[in-house]
């Protein structure tokens, strides 16, 4: 039977008759449902007690297509299940900073969850300049959290190789493997460029044997390094904010992998968010001594490193002591397991500036961008930002290993936003 996505007056119906829904809702008459999904993957509705418009849920339901591209690109609706069990896992992590779960459907595969109503996508508050005091340390504490708990640092090893053959996700990690790490290093139709940016740019990056092997490398990271579970797709349109107030949402790409991906998204993201801001701060009236908002922006990448790091850390170390033992033997001074420790968080850190890289590429070549970018509207000035911005890329690869802390990537960024580079 072909799928087709619930009505209006389907839904209603649907919400109405299951009996904790009907509760919650505040026994509704009728509900009024809206359409908001804007989303590469899944419909999102909202759904409102129109006698009560303070009791409203959101509700989503899996297409066996991905949306962005249609029927012409299947994909098995299962994966709202692995959606709902990631969903679930994170919200015993970090009740905080995940919307709860109310409701189920394997049938369906839909799922109905807490409606945020106070909140919007942290990259429209980033756009419009809104500064939010608590974002960092929300962050930080939601990726120490997610990515610790579900490591080998934590979990007994049959445990955690029980759910890394749970969490398999093939067909969304396919989608990462092509999107991120594959079809923009090549000459493939779904690539898609500014109407500016120069074509030497572009070939740069296909013909590069040295950056070409780190991006290599950070595929083969993603494919086979099942350390923890992620996010799988930690971007600023995943995270809904307030000034008080931060939750992650849609982990429909979660999965056992490197831990550094989830980080390097988020740093990625931070520095798109930057580079297109960066401009307008030069140009906007002094305002004597205070900070701009790229400063800030560019803070929040740092402090999000540092504080996840201290964290990661301290869980690592609270664990430990608890247990009586560490991960590396046994070591009664502590002074060998702290050198892996540090060593590990070194590594870690390398990682997460090769998948920043790669997620950056993406954005500005390859098939979805972010609108941080595309919403600059003079065709001249998106792409000397996007320019800037790849080749910041390029020297988180390449300069991994060299960059040794989240300051001198900082430092790196300044750097190459004060060039102007030759577009033709």
């Amino acid at each position: 039977m072909e799928f087709e996505a619930l009505s209006s007056a389907e839904l209603s119906t649907y919400l109405r008759g299951v009996p904790s829904l009907y509760s919650l809702l505040n026994e509704p008459d009728e509900l009024d449902i809206t359409e908001v999904g804007d989303g590469n993957l899944n419909y999102v509705y909202f759904a409102t007690n129109t006698r009560a418009p303070d009791r409203s849920v959101v509700v989503k339901q899996a297409p066996p297509f991905l949306r962005l591209v249609g029927k012409t690109w299947p994909l098995t609706r299962h994966r709202m299940e692995r959606e709902v069990a990631a969903l679930r896992r994170f919200g015993a992590l970090c009740p905080a900073h995940v919307p709860r779960v109310y409701h189920a459907d394997s049938e369906l595969f839909l799922v109905v969850m807490q409606r945020l109503s106070s909140h919007r996508i942290l990259r429209q508050g980033l756009m419009d300049g809104v500064v939010y005091p608590r974002l960092a340390g929300h962050l930080s504490t939601y990726l120490a959290h997610t990515l610790f708990y579900g490591s080998d640092l934590y979990l007994a090893s049959d445990v955690k190789k029980q759910a890394v053959s749970a969490a398999v996700n093939t067909e969304l990690c396919r989608i990462t493997e092509d999107l991120v790490f594959t079809w923009p290093f090549e000459d493939h139709p779904s690539n898609v460029y500014s109407p500016a940016f120069a074509r030497a740019e572009i070939e740069r990056l296909w013909q590069s044997p040295a950056l070409r092997v780190e991006v290599g490398e950070m595929k083969w990271s993603f494919m086979n390094d099942a350390e923890t579970l992620l996010h799988g797709d930690l971007h600023t349109g995943s995270i809904m904010v307030n000034e008080d107030e931060t939750y992650v949402i849609d982990p429909e790409f979660a999965f056992y992998g490197p831990m550094g991906f989830d980080i390097g998204a988020v740093l990625a993201n931070l520095l798109l968010a930057w580079f297109s801001r960066a401009w307008h701060d030069r140009h906007a009236e002094p305002s004597g001594d205070a900070p701009s908002y790229g400063d800030w922006l560019l803070a929040q990448a740092a402090a999000i490193w540092n504080g996840f790091a201290s964290e990661f850390a301290t869980l690592w170390r609270e664990h430990e002591s608890r247990r009586g033992s560490h991960f590396i033997g046994g070591d009664r001074g502590g002074a060998c397991a702290e050198a892996f420790r540090a060593r590990f968080i070194e590594r870690l850190f390398e990682q997460s500036l090769g998948f920043a890289g790669c997620k950056m590429i993406r954005r500005i070549v390859g098939m979805a961008k972010v609108a941080d970018i595309t919403s600059i509207a003079d065709n001249a000035l998106r792409a000397t930002v996007e320019v800037r911005a790849l080749r910041c890329a390029e020297q988180l690869l390449l300069r991994r290993r060299q960059l040794r802390s989240i300051e001198d990537v900082v430092a790196l960024a300044r750097d190459i936003a004060s060039t102007r580079p030759a577009l033709a």
